[in-house]
């Protein structure tokens, strides 16, 4: 019978207790996960996992530091007594990271999974990468296909872990609008931010909009890292955002209006929020119904 993450955290939730080094942890050290040997006893962690050092790690790029997390992973050695869950064979074709997304493409050995074998080592890849600073979910693929009957397709750690624990960041899904350089219109990039504890789904967006797009270089932020708020809400459906009065937003009325509408747009793509309410100074300013479209930039030759 198929089981989800969901019906194996309760598995999982030791696991932070038995990854626990006494010796105080090097920038190097880093979590591989992998599954617990067969005769481990009822009630035992599914997943277990040993520390490795790569010396420099720290000063790798994410992408080529989950390039070679991955590859230490597949090596069927590297368990030293624990118990690979992945097929013999099995090799990474493609690794990219963008968007707090870390996409992983396997060879064909990895679609021979299913149930909970396919679970258990969905597991140990997504908690082994999403340790890493700038990785919040990962999607697996076996040459370049999804597995179709994989109940999700992009995994969390949240899938794995209860929520319950401390420090545990809770990925969220949205699409943020910049402004494409081609088109002159908006345009939607999907990126998985992490929500920590405290911290409300407008900021993280609002962050992530002033830290601008991700792997994209025809893609420009709109909104000025000046940006200042003097508060945001959620009244039902309605996400309401007020700005300071002098909030330095651009004074082109067609850029000040795609970055307004990135904002809103970019809110939006939160589920629940049906409406978006911009408030300047504490006047109402701007409102953005869910089933507006994003607005694109004049043409050229009408700017004078």
């Amino acid at each position: 019978m198929k089981r989800t993450f969901a019906a194996l955290a309760a598995l999982l939730l030791l696991l932070a207790g038995c990854a626990a080094n006494a010796e105080q942890p090097s920038p190097d050290d880093y979590e591989l996960y992998f599954a617990a040997p067969l005769d481990t006893s009822d009630g035992g962690d599914a997943i277990r996992s040993r520390t490795l050092r790569i010396e420099g790690g720290a000063a790798l790029d994410t992408a080529s530091l989950a390039e070679k997390l991955t590859a230490a992973l597949l090596d069927p050695a590297a368990g030293e007594g624990l118990r690979s869950p992945f097929p013999s064979g099995t090799t990474l074709q493609r690794l990219s990271v963008a968007g707090g997304r870390a996409m992983v493409d396997l060879s064909e050995q990895y679609g021979h999974l299913s149930g909970v074998d396919l679970s258990i080592a969905d597991c140990c890849l997504t908690l082994t990468l999403t340790q890493l600073e700038g990785v919040n979910a990962v999607r697996i693929t076996v040459n370049g296909r999804e597995l179709p009957y994989r109940e999700t397709q992009l995994l969390t750690a949240a899938d794995t872990l209860l929520s319950g624990v401390e420090d545990t960041p809770r990925p969220i899904n949205v699409s943020l609008f910049f402004l494409d350089a081609e088109t002159g219109a908006l345009r939607a990039q999907q990126q998985t931010l992490a929500l920590y504890e405290g911290q409300s789904r407008v900021s993280a967006v609002l962050a992530a909009l002033l830290r601008g797009p991700e792997g994209d270089d025809t893609l420009l932020p709109l909104l000025p890292r000046e940006l200042d708020t003097l508060s945001s809400r959620m009244d039902g459906s309605v996400c309401s955002i007020n700005l300071t009065a002098d909030t330095p937003l651009p004074r082109d009325e067609n850029l000040r209006a795609l970055a307004l509408d990135s904002l809103a747009h970019s809110l939006l793509s939160l589920s629940g929020v049906e409406r978006v309410q911009l408030l300047i100074g504490g006047e109402i300013a701007a409102e953005w119904p869910a089933a507006a479209e994003p607005a694109a930039a004049e043409p050229a030759e009408s700017e004078s």
